[in-house]
C-alpha cells in the first residue's frame, strides 16, 4: 500500500473502537481536526462515553458503517481479518492502518513524546508519568492502557507539546513510534504467538525501539535487567540507568516496607543523595516503575518536591491491585496480571495483607500463552489456599496446542498440592466461592480480559447475603 498523506485524511473510521486503547486515540484525533466515526462487537464504558459525547459510534460490525466519504480506516491488531468492515474497506480500497500506525502518526505530531515500554509495568509508569506532568503544568496529552483516576479516563487532551503513551512491543506495535524519551522497564518472553524467534527476537524489537530516538532525546534503561544492558551500546540518545545496584546512574536504597508491602526509599542520583520518596502502590516492582518516572522527571527539570507530591498521591490504574469490597470481614481485589510474573508478584502483594485463607481466581489469556508458560504460571498460581481456574480467553487464535485450564489446575494440585478447580461459568465461580468463603479469607480476581466481572459479581452476592442473614 502507498504511504498514507494524512493532511489529505478528514474522516477516520475506528473498528473496535471500544477497546482501551482505541478510545482514547479517538478522541484525540477529534481535536486534530479529524471527523470519526466507529463501530465495536458491544458496548463498554468507553463506547457509552464516545456515544454521550457525540461521535458516531455502532454497536456491531456491517458493512454499512464505514461512511461512503471515509478515507481511513484504523483496526485492532484483535480484529479479525474477515471482520465484515475490514473487508468492506479493502473492496472499496480505502487505506487501512492498524492501530499502531495510526498512534504513531499522533505522535509525531508532539514534539516531545514520551513512551513507556516493558514487558511489565508500561501501563503504570506511563500513568504516573502522566501524572507528573500534569502536576508539574506541563500540560500533557495523554493515551495509556489503563483508567487513571485523575485523568478521569484512559486518555488526556492537552495543549502543549508534551505527549505520554503506552508503548506496546506486541507485534511490534512500538516501532510506529516518533518518541523523544523512551523508558524500557525490563524485557522477558512474552508474546511467543508473534515472537516466534524468543527472547532474541524480543530483544531486537526493544533496540529497534530505542534507536527511533534522537540524539538529543533520552532513554532510560534498567540497569538491572541483564537482557537490555546491550542497547545502551547502540543508542544514539543519552541513556540514563535505573535500577536497585548502586552502578546505575540512578538508584533506590534504605527500601522499607509497611506491613501492607508499600514502600518508602532513597534515590542517588550519580552518587548524590536526590530525595526521599514514598509511594502508595505495594512491591518492589512499583519501585522500580517509580525510578524510571523519577529520571524522566529530573531529567525534565520538574522539581524534586513535584515528584515526590505526584508519586505519594498516584494511587494507580484500574485493574491493578484494584480494592473492590470487603464484606463480613471478606476482602476482594482484582489484577490485570496475565503473565507469569506479574501473577506471581501480584499473588505475593495479597501475602502482604492479615488473612484467614487466600482464594485465587484466574483466567489465562490466550493458548499459546498459557501453553508457552505452563510450567511458570503453575508455580506462581500454587502460592494460595485455594485456585479457581475459569477457561482460557483467546480473542486472536485458536487453540493449536491442546492446551487447557483443567490441565493447568491439575498441574497445581499435583505437583504443589493446593486445591484447584476449573469452573466455567462466572455465576457458577461467584456461587462456589460464596458457599465457602469465611471472615477473614481474602479473594484474588486475575486475568486481562473479562474474568474481572467476577469481582464485581462477587461483591454484589456477598452484599446481598450478609444483609439477609443480618
Amino acid at each position: 500500500m502507498d504511504k498514507i498523506d494524512y493532511n489529505k485524511i478528514k474522516k477516520v473510521h475506528f473498528i473496535g473502537i471500544g477497546g482501551t486503547s482505541m478510545s482514547g486515540l479517538a478522541h484525540i484525533a477529534s481535536t486534530k481536526n479529524l471527523q470519526i466515526t466507529g463501530s465495536d462487537m458491544r458496548a463498554c464504558p468507553y463506547t457509552d462515553k464516545l456515544i454521550e459525547e457525540g461521535f458516531d459510534v455502532t454497536i456491531g460490525h456491517a458493512t454499512t458503517n464505514i461512511p461512503l466519504d471515509c478515507d481511513l480506516v484504523v483496526y485492532t491488531a484483535a480484529i479479525n481479518k474477515n471482520n465484515a468492515e475490514l473487508k468492506e474497506a479493502l473492496r472499496r480500497h480505502i487505506p487501512i492502518v492498524q492501530r499502531s500506525e495510526f498512534l504513531g502518526y499522533l505522535t509525531s505530531l508532539y514534539p516531545k513524546t514520551l513512551a513507556a515500554a516493558g514487558t511489565h509495568g508500561k501501563t503504570t509508569t506511563s500513568s504516573m508519568l502522566s501524572l507528573l506532568l500534569l502536576d508539574a503544568g506541563l500540560d500533557p496529552s495523554v493515551s495509556i492502557g489503563g483508567t487513571l483516576k485523575e485523568l478521569g479516563g484512559n486518555y488526556r487532551i492537552g495543549n502543549s507539546d508534551y505527549f505520554v503513551t503506552e508503548a506496546c512491543e506486541y507485534v511490534d506495535s512500538f516501532l510506529k513510534s516518533h518518541h523523544d524519551i523512551a523508558i524500557i522497564s525490563n524485557v522477558e518472553p512474552d508474546h511467543l504467538d508473534y515472537f516466534t524467534g524468543g527472547i532474541d527476537q524480543i530483544r531486537h524489537s526493544f533496540l529497534e525501539f530505542a534507536k527511533i530516538l534522537p540524539a538529543d532525546g533520552l532513554l532510560v534503561l534498567n540497569g538491572d535487567d541483564k537482557e537490555l544492558s546491550f542497547i545502551a551500546q547502540h543508542c544514539r540518545a543519552p541513556v540514563y540507568t535505573f535500577g536497585l545496584s548502586n552502578d546505575n546512574d540512578y538508584y533506590a536504597t534504605n527500601i522499607v516496607y509497611s506491613p501492607l508491602g508499600i514502600p518508602e526509599f532513597d534515590v542517588i542520583k550519580s552518587g548524590n543523595f536526590l530525595g526521599h520518596f514514598q509511594l502508595r502502590i505495594p512491591g518492589e516492582h512499583n519501585v522500580l516503575n517509580a525510578l524510571s518516572t523519577i529520571v524522566c522527571g529530573d531529567f525534565l527539570k520538574i522539581p524534586v518536591e513535584s515528584i515526590q507530591k505526584t508519586l505519594r498521591r498516584f494511587g494507580g490504574t484500574k485493574r491493578r491491585f484494584e480494592f473492590r469490597g470487603e464484606i463480613n470481614g471478606i476482602k476482594v481485589y482484582e489484577d490485570y496480571a496475565h503473565h507469569p510474573t506479574e501473577v506471581k508478584v501480584t499473588i505475593e502483594a495479597c501475602h502482604n495483607y492479615e488473612q484467614k485463607r487466600l482464594w485465587v481466581v484466574f483466567q489465562p489469556h490466550t493458548f499459546s500463552r498459557t501453553y508457552d508458560f505452563f510450567d511458570e504460571f503453575s508455580e506462581a498460581l500454587s502460592n494460595c489456599d485455594f485456585l479457581i481456574m475459569n477457561d482460557i480467553y483467546s480473542d486472536r487464535e485458536v487453540n493449536l496446542w491442546d492446551i487447557s485450564s483443567e490441565m493447568v489446575a491439575e498441574e497445581v494440585q499435583k505437583t504443589y498440592g493446593t486445591p484447584a478447580v476449573c469452573i466455567q461459568k462466572f455465576t457458577d465461580i461467584v456461587d462456589y466461592l460464596t458457599e465457602r468463603l469465611q471472615p477473614g479469607d481474602f479473594v484474588l480476581v486475575a486475568g486481562s480480559q473479562s474474568i474481572n466481572q467476577v469481582a464485581f459479581m462477587l461483591v454484589d452476592k456477598l452484599k446481598e447475603l450478609y444483609e439477609i442473614t443480618s
